[in-house]
């Protein structure tokens, strides 16, 4: 470490043995730079900085009734094209950049766009910064204008176009989807119309079948009922004939005795279906004994006022006559019944074969319209929600961008920094001679210690020999520090002076001055 010190401490006196040429170049470097950075054109910076609100309350509000586009998406990758050829043209054309530029070369403003114009964002607080830098402050204010209106305008404009666009595509779709509804509705009614005998609105083919059969049964079933009612009727007339033509009067209820008859008739029936003990005979016959018992009171309550009056003179002939003709009646209606649905089961007997295929081809047909049917109904709730949108899109602003900082005409110039550059010339000259002094104390190097010199000759030292300082050699070297330090410090006042116009807003003088030396 101490013979680190000591080099350093050696190289140092012999640099500053040749100091006369540090100040001739720093004086140089930095007169020479001062000029050129002075001479330097001015840069203005516009800046400008927007707010893009991407969180509308309508958004849960209208959750379900609306499409609304993914607003951070096409925020990124508003974000992403705005600096691409085609916007960079049109923004050039709009700030009249060929004007100012005083070339129509679209080209070459593209590139100076391209190079200088920037977009900075936060993706968090969504706030982007919009810069261009140019030697006229007027361009810098209007092309980052114009950068701004063109990010607004993009980023609400291309939604509205899409959800237009679409709105379009769905009308056509479902005028398509009309046309092929009204073909496949039409298609089926000619299918109905030339099959008609096999396709009915109750049921299938073979559930029809099935019916008409239960219904030839079941009209057989009356028919026998019929059948039995009449031979009952018919016993009781043969015995009321052979009772003769007066006897001693008999209680007679007309009312009663066909309530009786035809619960007897209807127990009989049932008897054909069921046993003695399901509930509806046994509740019928409970009726019946009730009603037997009530016309035996009657007959009783008559008996004590006898008289002889003819046969039917109450009615009950009549009345059993009537009967026989109804159910006589009933057994025609009943046969003609049973015809009509054996034919009509004939004739579905027939058609087996052929149903299944038109049942087929029906639910085919039928799949195929539902499908469509389906499809187009999804496309008419489709064009409601667009245009709901479209409504919502046109009225209010899903996204909403606000101008936190508008672009003003930079009354200060933004670069070169002139001050900075000064300091870093400052030192670049300095830096600069005593480099050339310590590059020439390399070159041209001297012994200064006994050390170097036992290094040198391989040998030690027996002594030294210090030189005498006589007044005049220390008069010269106080003269020559002197200058030296006056050299320096006229440097730094140029260099203080050169500063103070620079942060006074004074440059002009140097402006002024550089045109006299030239």
């Amino acid at each position: 470490m101490e013979k680190i010190v000591q080099d350093f401490v050696q190289r140092a006196r012999a640099t500053w043995r040749r100091r006369w040429w540090i100040l001739p170049i720093a004086w140089i470097v930095c007169l020479g730079g001062w000029a050129y950075i002075q001479s330097l054109p001015d840069t203005y910076q516009a800046n400008a900085q927007v707010f893009v609100n991407t969180q509308s309350v309508l958004n849960p509000l209208l959750r379900g009734m609306t499409v609304r586009p993914d607003t951070e998406e096409r925020l990124r990758m508003v974000t992403r094209t705005l600096l691409s050829r085609d916007n960079l043209e049109t923004i050039a054309r709009q700030s009249d950049l060929d004007v100012y530029m005083g070339s129509a070369d679209l080209d070459a403003q593209v590139s100076l766009l391209r190079s200088r114009l920037t977009l900075d964002g936060e993706r968090r607080e969504n706030i982007f910064t919009v810069r261009f830098r140019h030697s006229n402050p007027d361009v810098a204010e209007r092309v980052v204008r114009e950068t701004v209106n063109l990010f607004m305008e993009r980023g609400l404009g291309d939604s509205r176009l899409d959800l237009s666009t679409s709105q379009r595509f769905i009308e056509r779709q479902i005028e398509i989807y009309e046309r092929q509804l009204q073909a496949r509705e039409a298609e089926i009614e000619d299918f109905k119309r030339q099959n008609a005998r096999f396709i009915s609105g109750d049921g299938n083919f073979y559930s029809r079948l099935e019916r008409g059969r239960e219904q030839v049964a079941q009209a057989e079933l009356q028919l026998r009922e019929a059948h039995s009612r009449l031979a009952a009727l018919q016993r009781r007339a043969e015995e009321s004939r052979s009772g003769g033509g007066t006897v001693r009067a008999q209680y007679r209820n007309p009312e009663l005795d066909r309530r009786i008859n035809d619960l007897q008739e209807n127990i009989d029936a049932m008897r054909h279906r069921y046993t003695d003990d399901h509930p509806d005979i046994v509740a019928a016959r409970r009726i019946l004994s009730e009603l037997e018992e009530r016309r035996s009171r009657e007959a009783a309550d008559y008996a004590r006022n006898p008289a002889v009056v003819p046969i039917g003179a109450t009615g009950g002939g009549d009345a059993l006559q009537a009967a026989i003709t109804d159910a006589e009646s009933e057994i025609a209606m009943l046969e003609t019944r049973i015809e009509e649905f054996q034919a009509r089961v004939a004739r579905l007997e027939q058609d087996v074969d052929r149903a299944p295929a038109v049942e087929s081809e029906l639910t085919a047909l039928t799949r195929n319209y539902d499908v469509l049917r389906d499809s187009y109904r999804q496309l008419q709730s489709r064009r409601e929600q667009a245009i709901m949108s479209g409504a919502v899109e046109s009225e209010t602003d899903s996204v909403d961008f606000r101008v936190l900082e508008p672009p003003r005409r930079p009354t200060a110039p933004s670069a070169p920094d002139r001050p900075l550059m000064a300091t870093g010339i400052l030192l670049v000259g300095l830096g600069a001679g005593t480099g050339f002094a310590f590059l020439l104390s390399q070159l041209r190097r001297t012994v200064s210690n006994r050390r170097q010199l036992a290094e040198i000759a391989g040998r030690p030292v027996l002594g030294t020999i210090s030189a005498v300082r006589t007044p005049q050699i220390r008069r010269r070297r106080r003269l020559e520090l002197s200058a030296f330090s006056m050299a320096l410090a006229t440097l730094l006042l140029v260099y203080a002076v050169v500063m103070g116009l620079y942060l006074t807003g004074s440059a002009g003088v140097l402006d002024e001055l550089l045109s006299l030396l030239r």
